[in-house]
């Protein structure tokens, strides 16, 4: 299994430093892996290891205008899930919050029920 490291936040994520080595915008090491797509066999990238960010980046020393456009296609399909992740999140925060305020309701009642059913006694 790869080891996964921390970056410094100075520079840019992706680029590659010194040592050739790249890291995704999490700022972990990028592995470098094969595609097995159909539109692009057995070519190399760069991903994130635990694909959190859904960065990557393809090998190779020139950048092609099909790259750029799948770049782009990443950031927004990236963006995309960060969007639904975040609906989903806060649904789940208002839910818990209705939830709360619920079982407050429920404890205020029993409290009362509690208190009138010792006064009766």
């Amino acid at each position: 299994m790869a080891s996964i490291s921390r970056r410094s936040t100075i520079g840019s994520y992706d680029s590659g430093n010194v040592m050739g080595e790249r890291f995704c915008e999490c700022g972990l090491r990028a592995l470098l892996q094969v595609s097995n797509s159909i539109a692009n066999p057995d070519r190399k990238y760069y991903a994130c290891p635990i694909r959190r960010c859904g960065w990557f980046r393809w090998t190779g020393p020139s950048i092609q205008h099909s790259e750029v456009v799948d770049d782009r296609s990443c950031h927004l399909n990236c963006n995309l899930k960060l969007i639904k992740q975040f609906v989903k999140l806060h649904n789940e925060v208002v839910f818990m919050k209705l939830l709360a305020f619920f079982q407050l309701f429920v404890s205020v009642v029993c409290i009362v029920l509690i208190i009138v059913l010792l006064f009766k006694l």
